[in-house]
């Protein structure tokens, strides 16, 4: 369906298709959705490409990732924070409450070492080259 298109038609299509379907916040409901038949053309447009570009990369600390490398890594201390991880859900069923809440509110107490956590890996990671942005603009339609 699409082997006539050229690499720079694809792009093209992909980015307005992504950019309409963002725009319209299009939310169908499950199910099957039958497809009516529909032309689409494009008279002209073009398609920009920026030079590659370098950047600090953004660093988010998934909490269970981070979580398994420092238990990994704890050689002998390692029995000694599954016992602290046991006693916190221990005392949050006491309390009547979910192992997960007493989890959450001991979270919200290192928050700002979390984010002194992510400066300082920022920091110390060299920066990264990503592609340059590109922008698409075409002229046409869709009929169906």
């Amino acid at each position: 369906m699409y082997d006539n298109l050229s690499d720079v038609q694809l792009l093209a299509l992909n980015k307005s298709v992504a950019t309409a379907a963002r725009k319209r916040g299009i939310d169908l409901s499950p199910g099957m959705h039958s497809v009516p038949a529909f032309d689409l053309r494009a008279d002209s447009g073009s398609v920009s490409v920026g030079q590659p570009e370098d950047y600090t990369p953004t660093i988010k600390i998934p909490l269970l990732d981070t979580m398994v490398i420092a238990f990994h890594r704890a050689g002998f201390q390692r029995d000694g924070i599954a016992d602290l991880i046991l006693d916190s859900a221990t005392d949050a069923l006491n309390n009547g409450d979910k192992v997960g809440d007493e989890i959450k509110t001991t979270i919200s107490y290192v928050q700002q070492e979390v984010k002194d956590l992510q400066a300082r890996l920022a920091s110390g990671l060299p920066a990264a080259t990503r592609k340059g942005k590109t922008k698409v603009t075409l002229r046409g339609g869709c009929e169906g």
